[in-house]
Order: structure tokens, then C-alpha cells, then sequence
């Protein structure tokens, strides 16, 4: 499979998509030809060279985000999943009493902007009025760095409001998997590593997945500030 068989551009792409193999995997396809094109794109108007085997990997991370988004959506409930314990608790958890601080985080990244999003969102069990930030930065390299960033950020404002015992909430399956399997993402050794350490900071401390809806707040906020077009950092009671 590693020789196309003619020197037609269209006859190849026929024989990339339909009539290889049924044994090989051919869901990456359309994913590595359009990094591929990128890639030329930036040489070209650019003159960028990008490493064939970080375009290929970075097409790869992407069809992984992907196919995780579109699990995540068809098993959207308005649950929560708590994936650091494995267990599932229904739509009540959100409501019911509980202690210290709740804090919603979330991320948001296009590929075609200057800054990513980043924003939180803290509820407090004594009835204090909500706590909130958000801010755009330096365009992380994938949504999934952009959570990543956005939960520390989160931790180290809660650790500055000397909140120490906090319930971290993300619509984000990733990210929870990563925090409780360190070992298996080593592209992420320094945001872990940094994670570990300001975890320490706390009394109690939890991360559990939440579906989209249960994380308006924390969506708009790093939403709306992505598409500012100077960088902001924000951390107020008022909206």
C-alpha cells in the first residue's frame, strides 16, 4: 500500500478511499490528506517545512478528538460521570448539598485563531455569589492542550482564593481519563507534572466528567473570549 499505482492524481485518491484492503483502516484518510495540504499551503505562501511526522501525528490526535466528540455526543446524558471513581450519578448531583467549591472549567480552540479560550466557573456550598474567569490565550496546538490549560488555570485561581476544597467539573472525557492514567499520555508529561503539584494544594480534590449542557457557564466564557482580539484575563463575580 505504500505505492500508488498510477501517476493520476484522481485515480490515486480512487484507490485511497474505495479499493484498498477492507482489512486496513482507512478513517485517518481524509484527516492526513487535509494536513498534508496545510502543510503544503504553509511552505508555499509560508515557506513553514513541517516535520511529515508531526503533520501525520497531528492528524492523527485530530481523528482521535473526533471520534471521541462523537461518542461523547450520541451518550450525552444530563448526568454526571465521575470517571476518576467509575461511577455514575444522576441529574440530582448538581443540586443536592455539597461542601467547599464547585468549579466548571472548559476550553475552547479553532485552528484558524490567534487565541484560544480558556474559562471557569465557582459555585460555593456557603451560598457566596459565583466567582468566574476567562481568558484568551497563544493559540495552544490542540483542544485538548486548551482544556488542559484551562483546568490549571482554574486550580491555581482557586488555590489563589484559598479555596481548598473543590469539585473540578469538565464536559472534556480526555481530560479526565489523562489525570487518572498519567502514565499513558506522555505528550503531556509537563502539564501532568505541573497538575500533580498544584493538586497538592488541596484538602479535596476531584475532577469528573459532565455533559455539555451542564457547562453552559464555563463554555460561554471561554467561548466569547477566543474571539477577542487582544488578550484579555478575567476573574470577577460579575458577568
Amino acid at each position: 500500500m505504500g505505492i500508488f499505482p498510477t501517476e493520476s492524481i484522481f485515480a490515486n485518491l480512487d484507490h485511497l478511499f474505495w479499493r484498498i484492503p477492507s482489512e486496513f483502516d482507512s478513517s485517518a484518510f481524509p484527516w492526513i490528506i487535509w494536513y498534508i495540504w496545510k502543510a503544503r499551503n504553509e511552505k508555499i505562501f509560508e515557506n513553514i517545512d513541517k516535520d511529515p511526522l508531526e503533520v501525520l501525528r497531528l492528524a492523527e490526535k485530530e481523528v482521535q478528538l473526533w471520534q471521541s466528540a462523537q461518542i461523547e455526543l450520541h451518550h450525552e446524558t444530563n448526568g454526571i460521570v465521575d470517571l476518576v471513581n467509575c461511577s455514575r450519578v444522576g441529574d440530582a448531583s448538581l443540586d443536592s448539598n455539597y461542601c467547599g467549591c464547585r468549579c466548571f472549567v472548559d476550553g475552547w480552540w479553532k485552528e484558524s485563531d490567534k487565541f484560544s479560550g480558556i474559562g471557569w466557573f465557582c459555585t460555593s456550598s456557603t451560598g457566596e455569589p459565583p466567582t468566574m474567569g476567562a481568558a484568551n490565550l497563544r493559540r495552544s496546538l490542540s483542544p485538548l492542550h486548551t482544556e488542559f490549560e484551562a483546568l490549571l488555570w482554574a486550580m491555581k485561581c482557586m488555590i489563589g482564593a484559598d479555596n481548598q476544597e473543590v469539585a473540578f467539573l469538565t464536559d472534556c472525557s480526555d481530560l479526565v481519563k489523562m489525570v487518572s492514567s498519567p502514565t499513558e499520555w506522555p505528550a503531556f508529561s509537563v502539564y501532568l507534572e505541573e497538575f500533580q503539584s498544584d493538586k497538592e494544594e488541596f484538602s479535596s480534590f476531584s475532577l469528573s466528567l459532565i455533559s455539555r449542557n451542564a457547562n453552559v457557564k464555563a463554555d460561554n466564557l471561554a467561548r466569547k473570549i477566543r474571539t477577542e482580539p487582544l488578550h484579555i484575563t478575567y476573574v470577577n463575580n460579575i458577568p
